[in-house]
């Protein structure tokens, strides 16, 4: 019995997206990622102010079936550049200020 070891393996990819800030998570179906959590208004990109660069977000995966990945992307918490730790900081209003804890 053959097998076509050059045949692609087909799975099915579902993407989530969990906010850092409340811990919500958006089913993405989209092209691109979106910006800002629909339930709170948090920004789901952050950003080093040792360095100005973006983070970048991270992933777990959870393969459910032998055909089916399910992949939970989160905000970074370290800076991914200069591995400075990235705090999210509310004023004395309540919103976010994206600051660097020293």
């Amino acid at each position: 019995m053959a097998t076509d070891k050059n045949k692609p393996v087909k799975f099915k990819l579902r993407v989530d997206i969990q906010c850092g800030v409340c811990g919500s998570l958006i089913h993405h179906s989209g092209e691109t990622f979106p910006k800002f959590c629909a339930c709170c208004g948090g920004a789901l990109e952050r950003f080093c102010l040792s360095c100005h660069k973006r983070a970048e977000m991270f992933f777990d995966e959870w393969w459910p079936e032998d055909d089916e990945c399910l992949r939970t992307y989160s905000p970074a918490k370290r800076c991914s550049h200069c591995n400075a730790v990235l705090e999210m900081e509310t004023d004395e209003n309540g919103r976010e200020d994206r600051g660097l804890k020293h």
